[in-house]
């Protein structure tokens, strides 16, 4: 039997979903009964009459559960929630969380809880991370995504909130550039301060990858051509908000990407089209002209038409390659894979008996 284990972050799409996947993945491997709990959530999914969490949700599927949606993820920090709270309803959080949190935990060898961005939020529930760590008297595994020298001040705040109940840290989306010393004076620092590392994880582009088709409906775009190409995966995106000359240098540094783009500057869209590029997204509802149409089919690259304008559709993108989107068995395979190479498992799970 080992203590449940509440997955914390720095900060906000700092692969809580992921690591909470690879875990319950890794621990069923190695023979354990794992359940899977996110005691408070944030993106409200409306279903049957009940508000459910739509990550949770996803990661319910992925992992096969039969728990009670409700009883994965019992609080959802919607309108409805904050409502309640402004006109004094009785609103006892808490109680819910623990409740289903002991249905959860029935018959399991442990628990792997997915916290919320920051360990503060759901204070106004006073259903925080901190909070639910105490009232649950879990373990906590701080994911760190890499941001230079600040994350070490984000992990001594973590570490100051939670106290003993800090395990330790699993430093996530390092650049390979930054590998070496986040393995060394990192870990180095953050040891001498009681905060042990349980690995490094590189960044993986291909496992941040989104398909033209996700793009396109989390922006609720449409094709103007391309949507043959529906099922290619995008690592990442760019504005084209610059010269042509700059844009071509600028481009042509990075492929796989989605290039967004004023529907009107032909110019851009043109020189997006003549580097290694996925899709392009016209922003302001704009019709391409019938030569930049030809040039888009010709290259076989999907031209997406959005109502919004360049940063509302930048700011979509940037939710949409924040979350874990792994409907290929390929990702899964991909994550199981990183938590066996780079987390030290038999420490944590000595750490957790």
């Amino acid at each position: 039997m080992l203590t449940s284990l509440y997955i914390a972050s720095t900060q906000g799409s700092g692969g809580k979903t992921t690591i909470a996947v690879g875990l319950c993945l890794a621990l069923r491997g190695r023979g354990y009964k794992v359940g899977y709990f996110k005691p408070v959530g944030t993106l409200a999914a409306p279903s049957g009459g009940t508000v459910l969490d739509e990550d949770a949700a996803f990661v319910a599927g992925l992992l096969g559960l039969t728990d009670d949606p409700t009883d994965i993820c019992p609080v959802v920090l919607d309108e409805e929630a904050l409502h309640d709270v402004l006109s004094g309803s009785e609103v006892d959080a808490m109680a819910r969380v623990e409740a289903a949190y002991g249905r959860i935990a029935a018959g399991k060898d442990i628990v792997v809880c997915e916290g919320l961005g920051e360990i503060w939020q759901g204070r106004f529930l006073r259903t925080s991370g901190a909070d639910v760590v105490r009232r649950l008297d879990l373990a906590t595994l701080l994911v760190g995504k890499f941001a230079g020298a600040r994350l070490l001040d984000d992990i001594i705040y973590v570490k100051d909130a939670l106290k003993e109940h800090l395990l330790g840290v699993l430093f996530n989306m390092v650049p390979e550039t930054r590998l070496k010393v986040v393995r060394h004076e990192y870990t180095a620092f953050l040891e001498k301060h009681g905060v042990p590392s349980y690995g490094v994880l590189p960044s993986n582009t291909r496992l941040a990858a989104v398909s033209v088709d996700e793009i396109v409906e989390a922006l609720s775009g449409a094709y103007v051509c391309g949507e043959e190409h529906g099922q290619r995966l995008v690592e990442t995106y760019l504005i084209g908000a610059m010269s042509p000359e700059h844009a071509l240098r600028y481009f042509q540094l990075t492929p796989n990407k989605v290039v967004i783009v004023g529907g009107d500057r032909a110019e851009i869209v043109l020189t997006a089209l003549d580097t290694p590029t996925t899709a392009v997204v016209l922003t302001g509802d704009f019709v391409p002209s019938p030569a930049v149409l030809e040039r888009a089919e010709e290259a076989g690259v999907p031209l997406i038409s959005v109502e919004c304008d360049t940063v509302t559709a930048a700011d979509g993108l940037r939710r949409l390659f924040g979350r874990l989107r792994v409907k290929e068995p390929a990702k899964i395979d991909l994550i199981v894979g990183l938590i066996d190479e780079c987390v030290d498992l038999d420490r944590l799970i000595a750490d957790l008996s």
